[in-house]
């Protein structure tokens, strides 16, 4: 699948304004220094990312759709392995579970485990 990060964002305070940060550790919470949450990671595809969004930490230049059709697979981004967990009720993207934590970049590729 040909996607790669185009933008990574925490939020350490809730309300507050998203940090971008060219690189950011995932742990097993989600990503270092965002605020905690209910899911660890909240991805999102580059066209339904708006700078204001409250939750994405991931965004993909990946259709929509795609993103979506991840749901129940495993994915590994940079040094992270994610397994997608399901789409959000009132928000785009996808949610995630940190599998094995590790360093996430601009650029990196998403890459999915086989089914």
């Amino acid at each position: 699948m040909d996607a790669t990060v185009t933008s990574l964002i925490i939020y350490p305070e809730h309300g507050g304004p998203g940090q971008e940060l060219a690189s950011v550790e995932i742990t097993p919470t989600g990503p270092e220094g965002n605020r905690a949450k209910k899911h660890a990671v909240h991805l999102v595809s580059a066209t339904d990312y708006v700078e204001s969004h409250p939750r994405a930490n991931i965004v993909l230049d990946i259709a929509p759709d795609r993103l979506v059709s991840l749901v129940g697979r495993v994915i590994r981004i940079g040094e992270a392995t994610l397994e997608v967990t399901r789409a959000p009720h009132q928000c785009a993207g996808v949610y995630a579970a940190v599998v094995a934590p590790g360093e996430v970049e601009l650029g990196n590729a998403l890459l999915v485990a086989d089914a």
